[in-house]
């Protein structure tokens, strides 16, 4: 069993690599766990540069703005953001979360209103809890 990446897979992983390279913010130091304006600004904007090649949400099917990335492309995609601490997770509750959830069991109305905006880094979701008492 050979366990290398396809020549295919390669080719992608080095896109993600050249487009980081282009794309990540001259002054963008790595730190993602500060909270300051000037991050939420910085996530924001890089999100945005994500959204021009539909990898806000990759591994989400086509028709919902992704890529219907495979596993192993995920994989390749998530480990070159990491290596490079890119500062992604602009909506993680409304990529990880909200939308799988409106992809399944929303309406066409709901699909139609929120996934595009997801996926565009139009906005961002948080979710709330409470408690009984």
């Amino acid at each position: 069993m050979d366990f290398r990446f396809s020549p295919q897979e390669e080719t992608f992983r080095q896109e993600i690599r050249d487009w980081l390279k282009d794309n990540l913010p001259e002054d963008w130091t790595g730190d993602r766990f500060t909270r300051s304006d000037e991050n939420r600004n910085v996530y924001a904007e890089f999100a945005k540069r994500l959204a021009t090649k539909k990898w806000v949400a990759p591994h989400w099917p086509v028709e919902y703005g992704g890529l219907g990335l495979s596993v192993i492309e995920q994989l390749i995609f998530n480990e070159e953001m990491s290596y490079a601490n890119a500062p992604i997770g602009y909506s993680t509750i409304g990529v990880g979360w909200a939308g799988p959830t409106i992809i399944v069991y929303g309406t066409d109305q709901q699909k139609k209103q929120h996934l595009s905006a997801i996926t565009n880094a139009e906005t961002m979701w948080c979710q709330g809890f409470s408690e009984p008492n």
